[in-house]
């Protein structure tokens, strides 16, 4: 682990669509596409953070909640934060809501402090015990989802305004075309929006340019190939990049870490827990 790396650890996957990493005394400001569901509790420090269009700020004892498509970018550090994340794979998080008699998923707050807050915490504990067997995790993490679920499934749907509506029918466009990419022209179309007006427009409505959002993307679905063992090399192409040194550059850049230390440590095959290297995206902070 590179010293100007502070404590990033990511947890050896252990649980079935979930992947969690762990941060000590970081100070460093992170931005990232939420591909999964994510879960983070701040043990120590605080910090601002963009999402959904406004500023928030996280300190200890709050659940931080992230949903798929959005765009989280850091602000502030107030203090060295100490936090621990995880982000789950869509169907995990649909599945527990179908279990539970719901249509779908219902729309979380960017911040929690209500039940399932002592699910979270406990779960969180427990990923990161060697000791901790496959049922006990099992149960803590539908424990976790049936109270997020639960107590956010009578929240009512907020109305989307046209302008947001726009951004993210271009903002579908771009996960239809991680691979292949996608042209301007073709978002402002797919939009109903001219190119200036959508590229003002999806900043204001999702934090980040759409060429940026499109890198996010490619390297939250370079990091599934890696852990699943696919090389550097081919998982570059295969998610649309010019070639490996390209992943590399943004892989550093949005994940923290380089792409073979990310497949080691996620893999668990590092020799250490030390060696490990942070996995974002999400899930960070």
């Amino acid at each position: 682990m590179r010293r100007d790396e502070p404590g990033l650890v990511v947890l050896p996957a252990r649980l079935a669509g979930v992947e969690g990493v762990r941060v000590t005394g970081d100070t460093r400001l992170w931005s990232g596409v939420s591909t999964r569901y994510g879960v983070t509790v701040v043990y120590a420090g605080a910090f601002d953070f963009w999402y959904r269009g406004r500023a928030w700020t996280q300190a200890e004892g709050v659940l931080k909640l992230k949903e798929p498509g959005e765009v989280h970018r850091d602000l502030r550090v107030h203090a060295p934060v100490t936090a621990q994340s995880m982000t789950l794979e869509p169907p995990v998080v649909e599945e527990a809501a179908r279990e539970l008699g719901l249509r779908a998923p219902p729309h979380l707050p960017a911040l929690f402090g209500g039940s399932g807050r002592a699910e979270a915490l406990a779960l969180h504990a427990a990923l990161r015990e060697p000791g901790s067997d496959a049922l006990a995790l099992q149960c803590l993490l539908s424990g976790m989802l049936a109270a997020l679920l639960g107590a956010n499934s009578s929240a009512s749907a907020e109305a989307v305004p046209r302008a947001r509506r726009a951004a993210l029918r271009a903002r579908d466009l771009l996960h239809a075309s991680v691979v292949e990419g996608v042209s301007l022209e073709a978002l402002a179309v797919a939009s109903g929006l001219g190119r200036f007006h959508l590229l003002r427009t999806f900043r204001q409505e999702l934090g980040l340019t759409p060429h940026a959002y499109l890198t996010h993307l490619r390297v939250a679905r370079a990091r599934e190939l890696l852990a699943r063992g696919v090389p550097a090399a081919r998982a570059a192409l295969e998610v649309g990049l010019y070639d490996q040194s390209q992943l590399h550059r943004h892989f550093v850049r949005i994940v923290g870490t380089s792409p073979g230390a990310y497949a080691r440590a996620v893999r668990g095959t590092s020799t250490s827990p030390k060696k490990g290297a942070k996995r974002v995206p999400q899930p960070r902070r």
